[in-house]
């Protein structure tokens, strides 16, 4: 699934959990019966939860470091260089490379 495709059925879930408290109860619980349902294909060993942000509270996800990321050394300029959002909430994929 790209990120724009990602976008589209999460930005889907986003609005009926704002509008349906029934359907956010059910997100938080179920999440992978919920993205099922909006045609977002979850491998059966993967498990999804979900977070809710509050004016208070933020949620970050670190990455899984890539098992080929190579020399560590020079990171910071290799990130600069390739500066993207790793977020697929926000990010369409046009500014990665």
């Amino acid at each position: 699934m790209t990120n724009a495709e990602w976008n589209k059925h999460w930005a889907k879930v986003v609005a009926k959990a704002w509008a349906d408290e029934g359907y956010k109860a059910r997100l938080m619980t179920e999440p992978k019966a919920v993205l099922a349902e909006e045609g977002v294909p979850v491998p059966q060993d993967v498990k999804v939860v979900v977070h809710e942000m509050t004016p208070k509270e933020a949620h970050l996800v670190l990455p899984t470091m890539p098992a080929d990321i190579g020399d560590m050394s020079n990171m910071d300029e290799r990130l600069a260089a390739q500066a993207c959002c790793c977020c697929p909430c926000c990010c369409d994929g046009s500014c990665c490379p």
